[in-house]
């Protein structure tokens, strides 16, 4: 069993990686092109608003798309059925949306002027319809279709921006409509390899309704929660230290993506893996081994980025936006947590346990938004960095203790964990002060050293499969 899982998540995981290398390879090469020619301010203000949508999308949509994934994957019922569920979800969570976007301007209260609630607008609806489209076709098994999506969501994206950029130069409204025409092609691309008409003609019954909210509707918790942990420290960057302050703070966002972009790859495959399966003993240890072959090369991989966030800064910043390399050691090590409380979370998600997801967010969440508030007014938007640390900390300490103990008992050597991370925490700290990148050497080689096991397995593996 645990060896059919194994080649399911490896092809899985490859596929995925396929497609995000690939799509963050072209937004790296196109990160200079929009530093140079977006000021601070347009680039804050895009990122504000785009930030916005991804707290009104779990919020208006009830988490949906979670409970397309689950049900799809089980046997609850037809496909079609569950899809239609989800579309139905999100055009009502679009109605209100409009409705309280139109309220807003009428009576003047819009914190956005007319052209970004335009924007914000299309983009939930796109962003929407991805998720749940994304979800069903996941749970149909056409992996592929979401690796043919993803590229061409990029290469849509990335062209429409040179042009209009470049060419055109209509400056932050060609940057806009290059985000919406590179979603637009995704959403559309799903639609016809999924065959999403059918599930708009199929019936849903009540019945059916009810127990997919029922399964995603705490989950809304726990995305606002993890919306406040990952994005709510640039609104409070915005509203304490202004919108250019925040183009910089959003900017230094890029490099971590790097390593969130490995995550994903794996997660997205995990997801699937977890539910089928989930063993609440971990009998054969399948999930506490590919908990720890995970968290060992999502940490060796955090720690060398932390050492190249300079040259990197160089390379993809402009001289207005290079401030922004002393906000990325940090905010590295709050992507790695972030990514192993996702892990965590497939798990939770497995075991139909979305309410203790919910709560060990929402505790990480408070402390970051507190922690954010009281250190940007005393450091300014470094204090944004600490306390998105800080809130992962918590996240994934109360997440861990609590799957320990409620979900599954995972085979994994916990102290190597938290060794791992104190190590990762000194290296950041040390990274703050320019020059020092020789002096995290020797971090980085602890970090080696305490997940040897891990990468002399992952060596074993690769080699096997080279040798073959």
């Amino acid at each position: 069993m645990a060896r059919s899982c194994n080649r399911e998540l490896a092809v899985n995981t490859g596929l995925f990686a396929l497609s995000s290398f690939g799509s963050k390879l072209i937004s790296f090469f196109l990160l200079p092109l929009y530093t140079a020619l977006l000021s601070t301010e347009d680039y804050g203000t895009v990122d504000l608003v785009s930030s916005t949508v991804s707290l009104l999308v779990p919020l208006l949509t009830l988490n949906i798309q979670d409970a397309v994934l689950r049900f799809g994957l089980g046997k609850d019922a037809e496909p079609e059925e569950i899809l239609s569920v989800g579309l139905r979800v999100v055009a009502a969570g679009t109605c209100v949306l409009c409705a309280g976007v139109a309220l807003l301007l009428t009576v003047g209260l819009s914190p956005f002027e007319g052209f970004y609630c335009a924007f914000l607008v299309i983009m939930f609806v796109l962003s929407s319809l991805s998720n749940v489209l994304t979800m069903y076709v996941k749970s149909r098994g056409h992996v592929r279709s979401l690796v043919v999506s993803g590229i061409g969501n990029t290469l849509v994206m990335s062209i429409s921006a040179i042009l209009l950029l470049v060419v055109v130069k209509v400056g932050v409204l060609g940057y806009m409509a290059s985000l919406i025409l590179g979603n637009l092609f995704a959403v559309g691309y799903l639609i016809v390899a999924g065959e999403a008409w059918r599930g708009v003609s199929a019936k849903a019954r009540a019945g059916l309704i009810r127990s997919m909210v029922v399964l995603s509707a705490p989950l809304v918790a726990n995305s606002l929660a993890w919306w406040v942990n990952d994005v709510s420290d640039r609104y409070v960057v915005t509203f304490i230290c202004g919108a250019t302050a925040n183009g910089i703070y959003a900017v230094a966002y890029k490099i971590p993506s790097i390593l969130s972009t490995l995550q994903t790859i794996f997660y997205n495959a995990w997801a699937i893996s977890a539910v089928k399966e989930f063993d609440p003993e971990d009998r054969e240890g399948f999930l506490g081994q590919m908990y720890e072959l995970y968290s060992g090369a999502m940490a060796v991989a955090c720690s060398g980025i932390i050492i190249l966030d300079v040259p990197l800064a160089a390379l993809l910043y402009s001289s207005d936006f290079f401030a922004a390399w002393q906000y990325v050691p940090l905010l590295l090590v709050g992507s790695y947590l972030n990514g192993l409380a996702l892990f965590e979370g497939c798990l939770f998600t497995a075991a139909r346990n979305t309410k203790a997801v919910s709560w060990t967010t929402i505790v990480g969440a408070c402390s970051s938004i507190f922690t954010c508030v009281v250190l940007c007014l005393a450091i300014g938007p470094l204090g944004g960095a600490v306390a998105t640390v800080v809130g992962y900390v918590v996240t994934w300490t109360a997440r861990t203790l609590t799957m320990t103990r409620e979900v599954a008992q995972l085979k994994v050597s916990w102290r190597t964990e938290v060794a791992t991370l104190i190590v990762l925490l000194v290296q950041a700290i040390v990274a703050l002060q320019w020059g020092l990148q020789l002096a995290q050497v020797p971090l980085l080689l602890a970090v080696v050293f305490l997940r040897r096991k891990q990468l002399g397995g992952m060596a074993g593996l690769v080699k096997a499969k080279v040798w073959k």
